[in-house]
């Protein structure tokens, strides 16, 4: 019956296509995986992103934060006083066959780790509303990204322009156009059950309380920096080698040995010991890089790969010759900083307030734990919970058993109280690339 019923009709002769992976920040489900919320999500995500790298500039370069963030209609927008985003980052960031991130690679107790923000930060307008256009201004240049997608090819049209007509020459403003920009909370029975993401107010008074050396503006609203001396550690402070495994410290001699391919500078094994944390004296970077004082870092690839013996014993090296970073040197926000927020902004009772911190070690990994805990006069929100890591608010709960974990304690959501529980650790494990939610 098969036979008969296939005999005479001509035979397929299937061709070979190329599908282009730079489609994968292209499509709705792609871009809830990189964002690690759905799309009503976005615009607040995008904005958590950018709040993350103008936080992250000003540390870097020494500079007391001040950003300021304007929401409107069509879109919003942040800029900040850092020394201004790399030219050269920024044309990388627009090739979607990679990440550009200087963070992915270090195990360090930073805000954004993975490489992905300003790639969805181009990408997210064009999904969401048919044409993306995103406006970065710095270095008394404008640059215009406008993105599209060539639904044949299956590629992304990226059209960059720079002109020389920029006015902000300081800092970093990046300008998203984003119609009806989601920004807004529906109603309060929402807000209590956490259904839809927090307003662009409430997310700047997250990054309010646990940055007391920031200074941050939003329309008519000023967030004055408590302490400007507020000691945390920065983007561009050293990385501990006990923080690292041979497997990513592996990662990271890899990174450098790419960027050297790409025309970066080659560097040898000595000058990447003399990186870290503890190991700057030259007598230790000799007893590191016993055998190997005037290798490169290219000479640890045997047979087209990375030596793995030779990069365990280094680092084993490295860390017997450093001292283990204490809990205490991550920083911590503070009872006086958490206080005065709470009055301030969460209207809590004064005397209602209570502090607590927790320094200890998990799996080598030094963590710092703060909570704050007050009770609201005067009003019938329900409870309002801030989580933070690394010093940047969490868009939802990051793991869902502190959600159990209050109500076992009678923490109802209707409750007139506020909670901020911050944790700052070299590296959390994300279950998304969003890093929204964590690994326990």
């Amino acid at each position: 019956m098969t036979a008969r019923a296939t005999k005479g009709t001509s035979k397929l002769t299937r061709e070979t296509f190329s599908i282009s992976r730079e489609t994968e920040f292209f499509t709705e489900k792609e871009l809830e995986m990189q964002i690690g919320h759905g799309r009503q999500w976005w615009p607040v995500a995008l904005l958590k992103e950018l709040l993350d790298n103008s936080l992250d500039a000003c540390e870097s370069a020494e500079v007391p934060p001040e950003v300021e963030i304007e929401v409107a209609e069509d879109g919003f927008a942040v800029a900040d006083n850092g020394p201004g985003i790399p030219e050269e980052v920024i044309a990388r960031s627009l090739d979607f066959m990679q990440r550009v991130s200087d963070k992915a690679l270090y195990v360090s107790p930073t805000r954004g780790q993975l490489g992905n923000a300003l790639k969805t930060v181009w990408a997210a307008p064009y999904v969401a509303n048919g044409s993306g256009r995103v406006e970065v201004e710095t270095g008394g240049r404008r640059h215009l990204i406008e993105v599209s997608l060539d639904e044949i090819a299956q590629r992304p049209q990226v059209s960059h322009t720079v002109e020389d007509d920029g006015l902000v020459r300081n800092g970093t403003r990046v300008r998203v156009w984003w119609p009806d920009s989601g920004c807004s909370q529906d109603d309060d029975e929402d807000r209590v059950s956490y259904n839809t993401p927090p307003d662009p107010q409430e997310l700047v008074e997250g990054y309010a309380a646990l940055n007391p050396h920031a200074t941050f503006r939003l329309s008519t609203l000023t967030y004055q920096a408590t302490d400007r001396d507020s000691y945390k550690w920065r983007a561009s402070d050293p990385t501990s080698p006990h923080w690292y495994t041979p497997e990513t410290l592996q990662s990271l001699i890899a990174g450098y040995l790419l960027r050297e391919r790409e025309g970066g500078r080659a560097r040898t094994v000595r000058e990447f010991v003399s990186e870290f944390r503890g190991l700057s004296s030259t007598a230790k970077q000799k007893q590191a890089t016993e055998g190997l004082s005037r290798a490169h870092l290219r000479d640890l690839v045997e047979g087209g790969a990375l030596d793995t013996d030779v990069i365990q014993k280094l680092l084993h090296r490295m860390q017997a010759l450093s001292k283990p970073v204490k809990p205490q040197a991550l920083g911590v926000i503070g009872e006086s900083h958490l206080k005065s927020w709470m009055v301030r902004y969460a209207n809590v009772a004064a005397e209602s307030v209570k502090y607590a911190r927790r320094f200890g070690v998990d799996d080598g990994l030094p963590f710092v734990i703060e909570l704050a805990f007050g009770v609201r006069e005067g009003d019938e929100d329900g409870r309002r919970v801030l989580y933070g890591l690394n010093w940047a608010p969490a868009l939802s709960t990051p793991v869902p058993e502190l959600s159990t974990l209050m109500a076992q304690m009678r923490m109802d959501p209707h409750d007139p109280i506020t909670v901020v529980l911050h944790m700052a650790k070299p590296r959390f494990d994300f279950v998304d690339h969003g890093k929204s939610r964590l690994e326990l």
